[in-house]
């Protein structure tokens, strides 16, 4: 016994302790080679943001990035969060090697000419990137090396933003709206606290914001402030993501004409910044001068507002027409900047204590990581200003809801066979879905609201599911009585244990079963008619077996591997 639980011990530290040290030290090394880079071209080439260079510049560098992702990474420019979600999710950290490549540098080229984005997104790539890598020469497998893959993305952006709790928080809170992923917190400290510590050995310990002064602890007013400042900021949460989604959809990226989109969203580019120039690049100094009171305070009310339309425009361009990077500052830039101007539109003294508030809000917002925006404000600007920004960022977050900028960031974290689900459907891309009247199968059990308890208990000890149907004696759904929720209750009927859920149509498609399995975490759906009378019911395992057979008949049409 003893000895098992020394090769356990063992083990644990090799796998939690030891591997995530060697990884950070790599992933800090290497992140700040990116960064190097990425100051020698914004060095040489800044000077010539401004008219009439800005109209070969800006399509110049979104025409190199959107090259160097097509025939270098053989994939497409964006979002590098996007990619790794995607690879965290569906492939368990596992990307192109070329594409792993191509992604800094075509990122570091975009932001290096006067693209709108963040450096965290190439951040996350690299650490996630290398992680894996070396997760696979020391032999981990499954869901592990997926475990080590956010934990380096993690510290990688911990490092490049000189905020190493940020980094942590964010790598458990990115992948889902409503979850965490806990799996990562362990080896992403000692991962994210060494990549720290050789990032800034390297490249200075300068902080990205410019220090504050006299910040004291939060008055009663700015307390309570910071929750109305969370209401206006969630609205503009909600424009920044629907002009994002929006420019996403009409994005042509690796379509017919996309070299002529790129160049034209290159020159949008450069008319907008010649308006507006500080809406271009990552923003950094203009964050600095909105938590300054001789800074942005001085610009009027219009020019502060028309500097958040425009920074909205700009980043949503950037990451849908050529270019890539991150957009985890963007957020902190928009928040910040509107901060001050609701401060300036109600004739309220300025309060840095609310401007980093309202950086936190829109970065839970839009990013759906409430816990890293209030660790992020509270390592680069003030630790006074975590209460503030826990208010403004909880209400921006809650009146947002589950709409945010990730398309592959999941409400829950799935059960592992909902996983499978997940990455066999994502794999089966189907150009007609078969609709659920040809996957579900019959109700051989169901209750009536009349029904006593034992009765429900009898029905599942013959069916063997978690959830059986309720119906009126006209055979129209009511709703569900779920196994778990009978057994921790102490009433008589199932009247009082019906949960009235939304059942699906049978006219709908497989992807909408799959949706709802993988949005509510149950593994059975009730399919009814229009007129709502219960047809059959959908299982997990059904939609699989469907999906596997979609797979492989794709295999055996093109003759090759489907997977």
């Amino acid at each position: 016994m003893k000895n098992e639980t020394s090769i356990e011990l063992r083990n644990a530290l090799h796998k939690w302790i030891f591997m995530p040290l060697f990884m950070g030290s790599v992933i800090g090394v290497v992140e700040a080679t990116f960064i190097t880079f990425y100051d020698l071209i914004w060095r040489s080439i800044s000077p010539y943001l401004r008219f009439p260079f800005i109209f070969v510049v800006l399509p110049l560098g979104f025409l190199l990035s959107y090259l160097i992702m097509r025939f270098v990474g053989n994939s497409l420019p964006g979002s590098s969060t996007h990619v790794v979600l995607r690879r965290f999710h569906f492939e368990d950290g596992a990307g192109d090697a070329k594409e792993s490549l191509a992604s800094p540098i075509s990122s570091a080229i975009t932001m290096g000419f006067g693209g709108s984005a963040g450096l965290e997104g190439p951040s996350l790539s690299i650490g996630g990137s290398i992680a894996y890598r070396l997760s696979r020469l020391l032999g981990v497998k499954g869901n592990e090396m997926r475990v080590l893959f956010l934990a380096g993305a993690g510290a990688a952006l911990g490092a490049v933003l000189k905020a190493p709790l940020t980094g942590i928080l964010f790598a458990i809170e990115v992948p889902y709206t409503q979850d965490i992923e806990h799996n990562v917190f362990l080896p992403a400290i000692p991962m994210g606290v060494v990549a720290y510590g050789i990032y800034v050995a390297i490249v200075g310990q300068t902080p990205i914001f410019a220090q504050i002064r006299g910040i004291t602890f939060p008055s009663p007013f700015e307390m309570g402030f910071s929750v109305l400042e969370g209401l206006f900021l969630a609205g503009i949460a909600l424009a920044f993501i629907y002009v994002y989604k929006y420019m996403e959809r009409i994005n042509v990226s690796g379509k017919k004409w996309d070299y002529v989109a790129v160049v034209i969203g290159g020159l949008t580019l450069a008319a907008i910044g010649c308006v507006m120039p500080l809406s271009l690049g990552i923003g950094y100094g203009v964050i600095s001068a909105s938590l300054l009171s001789g800074g942005l305070w001085n610009y009027g009310v219009a020019f502060i507002l028309m500097l958040v339309l425009a920074k909205i425009i700009t980043t949503s361009v950037t990451l849908n027409e050529g270019g890539s990077g991150g957009l985890f500052i963007p957020s902190i830039f928009i928040g910040a900047v509107a901060s001050v101007g609701l401060l300036k539109v109600l004739g309220l003294p300025f309060s840095p204590i609310l401007v980093a508030a309202g950086a936190a809000a829109m970065v839970a917002a839009t990013n759906k990581t409430l816990l890293a925006a209030v660790a992020f404000v509270a390592e680069t600007i003030s630790p006074y200003a975590i209460i503030p920004a826990l208010l403004a960022g909880a209400t921006a977050y809650l009146l947002t809801s589950n709409k945010g900028l990730y398309e592959n960031q999941l409400q829950f974290s799935p059960a592992r066979t909902h996983v499978a689900l997940m990455r066999i459907s994502n794999k089966a891309k189907l150009e007609t879905e078969a609709t659920l009247s040809e996957i579900m199968r019959p109700t051989r059990f169901r209750l009536s609201p009349d029904d006593d308890l034992s009765h429900a208990i009898s029905l599942f000890s013959l069916s063997g599911d978690t959830a059986l149907p309720v119906v009126d004696p006209t055979g129209k759904y009511v709703g569900r009585v779920e196994l778990e929720t009978l057994l921790a209750s102490k009433v008589t009927n199932v009247t009082e244990l019906i949960i009235r859920d939304r059942p699906l149509f049978e006219d709908e498609t497989a992807g909408v079963a799959v949706n709802r399995i993988l949005s509510s975490g149950k593994g059975i759906v009730f399919v009814v008619d229009r007129d709502r009378k219960l047809k059959g019911v959908i299982r997990t395992a059904d939609l699989i077996r469907h999906y596997s057979k979609a797979l492989y008949a794709m295999g055996e049409e093109h003759g090759s591997n489907p997977i």
